[in-house]
């Protein structure tokens, strides 16, 4: 054999030795450790701002361990946001929270204890034979204090609804002060809960309802300061309004057309406010995740 055909035979076998496919062993249970800095981040951050929006306050050590504890144990999954959600809005601080925004927010510094105050001159000038000429307008104006002393522990304790507790923070003797006059009445509460001014039929409709005249607002009759609040309250409007609020409160724009039709047949439909946060709150937005 020369050397020619030697070589010729040596390459042949390099040749088909290394087009030969090599089989990789797989070694199972032998995983890279995941990278969990972001997710880790992504939890913590959920809790924390979720605590701060809906509470008011940081949450404890304890309560944050477990938030987050139970989030990743479960991979931030929708049925583990809606169980951290409904843990946190079953807290009494929830409900405090909401009657504090709306009490700083429709009667600005006024408290209980200038409720209770207000509620003694009532007494006082009840007493008073000299004054029984006022007396029905004065016992009216202490009920309606009463009313407004008893809304935050109802609303609290489950027995009212938010809406019923901005109604009662509507109708009261220190709203009326702070908002003087009838027009300003209706204006302020256009501006609180609908996010906007209200055109001149609904200003005329408003202003006449409340002065004991009948009229017409949202298409729909009354003739007193409760039929007003009746119909403004269970108006298409103020769902809408509570729902863009929910969404500049947390996501800090307002709904598209899908989301606003969506949580507004919602809440309508079911009365629940929490529900509509909750929406908010769980998704992947919010989440920091999207």
């Amino acid at each position: 054999m020369n050397y020619l055909k030697i070589g010729v035979l040596f390459l042949a076998v390099f040749f088909i030795s290394s087009c030969t496919k090599t089989e990789l062993e797989t070694i199972t249970g032998n995983k890279a450790p995941p990278d969990t800095t972001i997710e880790l981040n992504v939890y913590e951050d959920y809790v924390n701002k979720t605590f701060i929006l809906v509470l008011g306050r940081e949450p404890s050590v304890s309560e944050f361990q477990a938030s987050v504890n139970n989030l990743k144990l479960n991979g931030l999954d929708e049925d583990s946001r809606y169980d951290f959600l409904n843990t946190i809005f079953s807290l009494s601080d929830y409900k405090w929270r909401q009657v504090e925004k709306w009490r700083i927010q429709l009667l600005g510094s006024t408290d209980s204890s200038d409720v209770i105050n207000q509620m003694a001159i009532f007494d006082f000038f009840l007493n008073d034979s000299t004054y029984i000429s006022l007396w029905p307008g004065l016992q009216m104006e202490k009920d309606r204090l009463d009313t407004l002393y008893n809304a935050s522990y109802n609303y609290v304790g489950g027995t009212i609804s938010i809406r019923q507790l901005q109604s009662h923070m509507l109708n009261n003797y220190f709203y009326d002060q702070i908002n003087m006059g009838v027009d300003n009445f209706v204006l302020s509460s256009f501006q609180h809960f609908l996010d906007r001014n209200p055109t001149l039929s609904e200003l005329y409709g408003g202003v006449g309802m409340i002065g004991g005249n009948n009229a017409v607002l949202f298409l729909h009759a009354g003739a007193s300061k409760d039929d007003y609040l009746n119909i403004f309250f269970n108006s298409d409007d103020y769902f809408e309004g509570a729902v863009i609020r929910v969404f500049n409160d947390y996501l800090l724009r307002a709904p598209n057309s899908l989301e606003m039709s969506t949580a507004t047949l919602k809440y309508r439909s079911t009365l629940n406010f929490e529900s509509i946060q909750k929406d908010v709150l769980a998704t992947d937005e919010f989440v920091g995740i999207k």
